[in-house]
């Protein structure tokens, strides 16, 4: 009887509430969650955005959430019927930012931060995160330098070039710095946002902020019904662009400019109209390898919880092949991602995460650049295959790269697995208000595997006579023999802090403090084994070798860091702002008097907005924020003589293994001196002075943020020139000497509307110009003020100035010249003048590969069910070097064929056909190679649409939208011959790719 009571007592408790849910336009929302607070009982709206819903009674609480809209909600109280209008969730006043250890309210912000969420970043169908930030950020400068399937993406400049050294920003992902893997290979399906720290405000990660930081947050569980997210797409990729060399009538036309009577006017003619593709062939060797590439993503997620549980799972794929026929090349990735919350009290709560990572690349048994440096070499009077089918002969070297750009010639097998876990306690002291506690651990394992199995390749030469299989002759080639390289590595990285933070308000006065302890390690140990002599091809293990030549090698190494950090900030009315943030960093990299260093920053901001002088007389401008900042951080992240990261530790003697001597039957290693210690050496360190602007006009539908910087480098390694002269041959340690400069200005401007109650459309310009230079550098005594690299920009190389080229004998004779000078050769500029033309007339310009001007443009709309997403990117600066060596060794570009002098064409502006490096005007470098690599590019396009209707609504599906997009769509620019953003002078490098992507996504 008393169970019947209960029953009948909890359903009369119960009651029904329904009503509707808009938009602030009046338009239904449909699929908007719906559940009372605590519990996971909800349900969605209907296509007419209605609900019903069962409540247990008359305090539950309702909670609604759409994507894209800001969370509400409601008190049932005595209401039965609840109609609601959901605001999208834009910037707002309210919105959070990601800074160093925490998150602030963006109108309290007093650095210079910029952010990106992850939604947009889907929007690039590229498997490289990386590469979906560029144009996105102001501040942020970017270069893809090749696209093979796997590689290491973007190389991000924050705010343009700042050192000598290492130019890396910081990237810290969900609180834990320089984790093993980067921020190239996440998936933006898991990214919730990302910020970029620019000023003070990455102060607060010390030594190495000096290059700016990249904070990486990914997504975590919402209280409300569990939502499963399902989306797959496919597409293909093709290079942007691929060089367009001679064909095979031109090709011979030059060789007999080089050498005359080469080809007769009946084998030029033969090659011009293809009649003899066995004798006289017209290859054109990027055609004959590439191909179209296919690629893949998958991502099925799951995430809710309620009041005490919240979780977020995704379980992702996605692949893609090379550019090559008959591929050899090819990248995949398997993850999952796991953040859990628990709370498990009113004061404490527990964070989980995982991520776990398998990344499996395979190349050719040749490198990327080996292959393009054949294929630009290549020349077109030789066949790629016979005609018959049959690979045709070798270029140079025993090599074809129509062959050895698949597995015929082996492979190279890479696996890299990530396991990155993080656990996070949060306690409120609650004796003292306001008073958190936090401590924070990191686990990360990485293992790295490669598999390289190299073998000789089958190339069929042609007896010159039978033109059928008949008449060619098989040959091993490349290499004589297989042979078997194997190499693992095993990483472990781990990092614990503790932070205790304290906030407080006194009537309109806001305080707050944090401060904090950390330690962070890494190591790593590393094996390589070699054998070659393998009885067969068909067996690629080690003991399947012959121990004849066999070698190994191995090394590991450790590094650690223990650091303090703080931040103390204050607002009044949050109209007056200031914050101190500081670092106290301690390396392993310096001797124990200079292993720790300061580094502060200071900021302050004021809201005139507020001011009620500025309400009353400028109240078309809605929001007004001054920022000013002055900051200081370190780098202790060191670079060698050839630019590479140096782990080695310069303040004590290093030493080198050489062969040594013979003892009996064995050799024994010895060991020898090979760098001068510098037990002196410190910290890099770099000032930021920043002011910043942001503006907020017509009822904040238009935005303006912009930024003035001067960042000053101090204490760079460089090595003295003035006090030990080359010619002496004694190397002296590298001293924190240098000195730089870097200035510029970044802006954002954008704009949000609609128009009616169907079209909604959104623009934003980021700009950003920065131009450094150098201040001090131990110059060479003697040299010419042109010459110096002392108020140059960072890498700035010596040239001849061209001036044109001699016509005809008449102008050698007037003008100085290099020694041997014929017509068509390029003309140098006598610098000094002193009638000589030699190395004292080369000049040290401001040109270098690097712009220092990049923007971009984001173009959005929605109307209806449908929606449009374009990124417009510029760049403007860069000078690219562009020169090939070309002759009887390899193919010249077309570009350089059409503007050559020739004795029939003496008025060319381009110089004649050369032979390798013989002419002093290829072998030394000079401005006549010198081209823009201006460019302005459609970075990404999407279009979509999306499906919502009652019959899917009540089979439980809240969306389907269907998608396609591209990357790299088109380009405009001055260069042609290569794409712009590589940047790569010798055309080696594996070219950037095209997307264009298909996708269907569903929400239940």
């Amino acid at each position: 009887m008393l169970f019947f009571i209960l029953i009948s007592t909890s359903l009369f408790a119960q009651k029904t509430v329904k009503g509707t849910v808009t938009d602030t336009s009046g338009q239904p929302l449909i699929g908007v969650n719906v559940i009372v607070k605590g519990t996971t009982n909800g349900t969605v709206t209907d296509i007419d955005g209605a609900y019903t819903l069962q409540v247990p009674g008359s305090d539950a609480v309702l909670a609604f959430s759409y994507i894209g809209y800001k969370t509400a909600e409601v008190a049932v109280g005595n209401q039965s019927i609840i109609n609601l209008v959901l605001a999208e969730d834009t910037q707002t006043f309210d919105e959070l930012v990601v800074v160093g250890y925490g998150t602030q309210k963006k109108i309290t912000v007093t650095g210079s931060v910029a952010s990106v969420s992850g939604k947009e970043l889907k929007a690039s169908p590229t498997t490289n995160l990386s590469n979906g930030m560029l144009g996105r950020l102001p501040g942020v400068i970017g270069f893809t330098r090749e696209g093979e399937p796997g590689s290491g993406g973007t190389t991000l400049r924050i705010r343009g070039t700042n050192s000598l050294g290492s130019k890396d920003p910081l990237i810290v992902i969900d609180g834990v710095a320089d984790r093993s893997g980067g921020l190239n290979r996440l998936n933006p399906n898991e990214i919730e946002s990302i910020s970029v720290l620019k000023d003070a405000a990455a102060s607060i990660y010390g030594s190495r902020a000096a290059n700016g930081v990249v904070l990486i947050t990914t997504k975590r569980g919402k209280e409300g019904r569990p939502v499963v997210s399902l989306e797959g797409s496919y597409g293909y990729s093709q290079p942007v662009r691929l060089p367009e060399m001679c064909n095979s009538f031109e090709y011979a036309t030059m060789l007999n400019e080089i050498n005359p009577g080469t080809y007769t006017e009946e084998e030029l003619q033969k090659f011009k109209d293809g009649s003899d593709p066995w004798a006289y062939p017209n290859t054109n060797w990027y055609k004959a390898i590439k191909d179209f590439s296919p690629m893949y993503r998958t991502d099925i997620g799951v995430s809710g919880g309620n009041a005490n549980t919240k979780y977020f799972v995704n379980l992702s794929a996605n692949g893609e092949d090379g550019i090559y026929k008959n591929s050899a090349n090819r990248y995949d990735q398997y993850g999952i991602r796991t953040n859990i919350d628990i709370t498990t009290s009113k004061y404490v709560n527990f964070l989980f995460g995982n991520e776990s990572r398998l990344e499996y690349r395979q190349y050719p048994a040749k490198s990327a650049g080996s292959i393009f440096s054949a294929l630009r070499r290549g020349k077109p009077i030789y066949n790629a295959i016979w005609p018959t089918g049959e690979p045709g002969p070798d270029i140079e070297y025993g090599d074809n790269p129509f062959v050895t750009s698949t597995d015929a010639a082996g492979f190279d097998r890479q696996k890299t697995y990530y396991i990155q876990n993080n656990m996070s306690i949060n306690a409120s002291v609650p004796w003292v208000e306001g008073l958190k506690l936090q401590g924070n651990a990191a686990y990360d394992k990485r293992f790295w595997q490669r598999k390289l199995f190299q073998k000789p390749v089958i190339l069929y030469s042609w007896d010159g006579i039978t033109r059928s299989s008949e008449g060619l002759s098989p040959a091993k080639r490349w290499i004589s023999d297989p042979r078997l390289e194997r190499a693992n590595d095993d990483q472990t990285d781990w990092l614990v802090n503790a932070i205790a933070s304290y906030d407080k308000i006194l009537g309109d006065h806001t305080f707050g403090a944090m401060a904090g302890i950390e330690a962070q390690s890494k190591e790593l140990d590393y094996f390589w084994a070699f054998r070659r002599y393998f009885i067969s091809d068909k067996v690629t293990e080690l003991d399947a070798g012959s121990t004849t030549d066999m070698n190994n090698a191995g090394n590991s190494w450790k590094e650690n860091r223990l650091n303090y950090f703080g931040r103390v900030n204050y607002n009044y009315l949050e109209r007056y702002l200031f914050e101190f943030v500081w670092r106290y960093d301690g390396s392993y990299r310096f001797p124990k008097d200079q292993r720790y260093g300061f580094f502060p920053g200071i900021s302050a901001a004021w809201r005139a907005s507020e001011e009620n002088f500025w309400k009353n007389n400028i109240s078309f401008i809605d929001y007004f924020k001054l920022r000013a900042s002055v900051a200081q951080t370190g780098n202790d992240a060191l670079l060698d003589a050839n630019g590479n990261y140096d782990r080695s530790i310069q303040y004590l003697n290093t030493f080198g293994l050489t062969g040594g001597p013979v003892f009996g039957t064995g050799q024994v290693k010895g060991i020898y001196p090979s760098r001068t210690p510098n037990p002196n050496i410190t910290w890099e360190r770099g000032t930021t002075y920043n002011l910043g602007l942001d503006f907020k006009f017509l009822k904040n539908r238009l935005n303006w943020e912009t930024d003035i910087f001067y960042h000053r480098r101090t204490d760079m390694l460089i090595s003295r020139n003035a006090s030990l002269p080359e010619v002496i041959g004694i190397t002296l340690p590298r001293e924190n000497l240098g000195k730089m400069e870097n200035k510029g200005i970044e802006s954002l401007i954008s704009w949000t509307d609609n128009i009616g109650k169907d079209f909604q459309y959104d623009l934003s310009l980021n700009m950003t110009y920065a131009r450094n230079k150098i201040l001090f550098w131990d110059e060479t005594p003697g040299i010419p003020d042109y010459q110096k690299s002392t108020g140059k920009p960072v890498g700035a190389p010596l040239y001849y100035i061209a001036d044109g080229i001699f016509h005809n004998q008449a102008e050698i004779d007037e003008y100085p010249h290099w020694p041997g000078a014929v017509p068509g050769d390029i003309r140098f500029k006598d610098v000094n003048p002193d009638g000589v033309i030699n190395a004292e007339d080369r000049v040290r310009l401001d040109k270098t590969p690097e712009p220092w001007f990049v923007g971009g443009l984001n173009i959005g709309f929605k109307y209806k069910n449908w929606d449009l997403m374009a990124l417009f990117q510029s760049a403007l600066g860069a000078e690219i070097y562009v020169q090939t060596w070309s002759g009887t060794v390899g193919n010249f570009l077309k570009d350089y064929y059409d503007k050559r002098w020739t004795p029939d064409n003496p008025n060319a502006n381009g110089p004649r056909t050369y032979e390798r490096e013989n002419q002093y005007w290829i072998s030394n470098r000079n401005t006549y190679f010198l081209r823009s690599g201006d460019y302005i590019r459609l970075k990404n396009m999407e279009i979509g649409f999306n499906v919502a209707n009652e019959q899917l609504i009540k089979a439980g599906i809240q969306n389907i939208r269907i998608y396609t997009n591209g990357s790299n769509i088109f380009t405009i620019d001055k260069l042609k011959v290569f794409d712009p953003e590589a940047n790569a002078a010798s055309l080696d490098v594996y070219p950037q790719r095209r997307y264009f992507n298909f996708g269907i996504s569903a929400t239940f």
